[in-house]
Formats: structure tokens, sequence, C-alpha cells
């Protein structure tokens, strides 16, 4: 059993939910000749204090394959990993998974995600910088927010995320998800994956146009990472560190090269 905020309520998880649903919603009968044969990957982002979001990012991630006919993949990945280790390399479509934690703050994975995004709002009301406008534009994105209705903050980070989302241009499809963990919290999140993932999914990628995406996304991807580097002075930090870093190992090689060189040279001689 796993929760996702400030409580311990004991829960089931999102797999033995799914399998005693008896299959409720109906399988896709669609063609698979309405999906492109190459499509881009999904990316599942999320942040998770406790592991609940963890989990059922995963669980989307799995099923995604399989409601589209293994046509285009999709990975999970925490939403500061996406900043930090992929450059935040955007998708044309993310699905993001979060809670808050304590005051409405981020939970763990999220840290650098949420920085962004109050860097991204706080910007976006200085009237005479216009940086954040719409650099986002193209981008398509799903949210589901964890979270228990006990604490009044319970939904912040959520909400932030899908506000800055939106002033930076892009677009989210379907009701935004809560799943509150003072209710039925895993019925709600399978719920929201069964009224308003898969049919709107279903519907983004079956009308999907390839170059479309290409050039917004790299832009997208530009921008975002420039902005990163402005908003968190960390990441900065560590390439700074890490090309020193990369500059003595070099020098270290070199060393050892030349020692080899000498000592075969000794051995001639």
């Amino acid at each position: 059993t796993i929760t996702d905020n400030n409580h311990n309520h004991p829960i089931q998880t999102l797999h033995s939910i799914r399998h005693n649903s008896n299959s409720n919603h109906p399988k896709s009968k669609t063609k698979s000749k309405n999906y492109r044969q190459k499509m881009p990957e999904i990316l599942v982002l999320y942040g998770s204090q406790t592991g609940n979001s963890e989990e059922a990012a995963k669980r989307i991630a799995q099923e995604i394959p399989n409601h589209f006919h293994s046509k285009f993949t999709a990975r999970p990945m925490q939403l500061d990993d996406f900043l930090e280790f992929h450059k935040a390399a955007w998708t044309p479509l993310v699905i993001i998974v979060t809670s808050s934690y304590g005051v409405g703050a981020a939970p763990m994975g999220c840290g650098m995600f949420r920085q962004l995004c109050d860097f991204m709002l706080q910007e976006e009301t200085k009237s005479q910088n216009r940086e954040t406008e719409f650099f986002l534009k193209g981008i398509r994105y799903f949210m589901l927010g964890l979270g228990d209705s006990k604490y009044t903050t319970y939904f912040q980070n959520p909400a932030t995320i899908d506000r800055a989302m939106t002033v930076a241009g892009a677009m989210r499809v379907g009701e935004l998800g809560k799943a509150d963990a003072s209710g039925p919290q895993l019925e709600l999140i399978q719920g929201w994956m069964e009224e308003v993932l898969w049919p709107n999914l279903k519907e983004v990628v079956t009308n999907w146009k390839e170059e479309e995406y290409v050039d917004f996304c790299e832009k997208a991807k530009e921008r975002t990472w420039d902005l990163c580097l402005k908003a968190l002075p960390q990441l900065s930090e560590e390439m700074e560190d890490g090309s020193k870093g990369n500059g003595n190992v070099m020098w270290k090689w070199f060393a050892v090269a030349v020692l080899v060189v000498a000592i075969l040279l000794m051995k001639t001689n």
C-alpha cells in the first residue's frame, strides 16, 4: 500500500484496481491503419513523495503501447530528470502526474521543474519581458494531480504547473485530473485514465501529422533550456563543474600518455 501527500491512508495499488475492475472500459476497435507507422515517444513525467504518483505514471506508460497497437512507446521519467538529464527535450505530447508536498510545495523529483514554473509565472507578469510567451506552443499535455483534501494546499503544486504550462503556450488535453486521497484515490485515477486519458489520447494520435511537431519541439527544447539556465542556477554551476572536470580528465589522460611514451623510449634505448 502506498500514499502520496501528507497522509498515511492504506490504499490498494493501481495494479489491483485495474485487475479488479473487470475492464469496464471497452477496448479500442480502431483499426491500426488509423495510426501512423512511426509515432514520437510520449513522455510520462512525474513527481512523487511516497510513490503513488510514480506508480500511476509507470502504469500509464506501460499501458500506452497496448492501447495503441504498439505503434509508439512511452517512457516514465521524473520531472527534474527531464530537465537535468534529458535537457528539456520535449515530445509533442506529454503526460504529467504529480502531487503536492507539505504546504503546496513540490514532491521529490519535481523541485527544479516547479522552480522553473514559478520563474515562468513571475516573468509572465512583467509586461516588458515576453521571454516566456508561447515558447511551448504546439506541445500538448495531460495533467493528473494527486493529494489529500484534508490539507488546504493539497492541489497547489499540480495547479501551479498546469498554469505555467498554459502561460508558456502548451495546450492541456482533457480535464485536469484530481485524485483525492480522502476519497477513493485509486478509483479516481483509474476513472481519469478511462474517461479522460485514453479517449482523448486516441483522438490526438489518430489525427497526428509528423510535419507539425518536428520544428516546434526543437524550439521548445532550446527555449526551455535557456530558461532553465536562468531560473535554476544549480544547473549552470553543474555544467561549469562538469566542463572543468572534463578538462581535468583530459589532462590526466594526456599525462599518462606522455609517461607511457617516455617509458617506451627508455626501453628502446
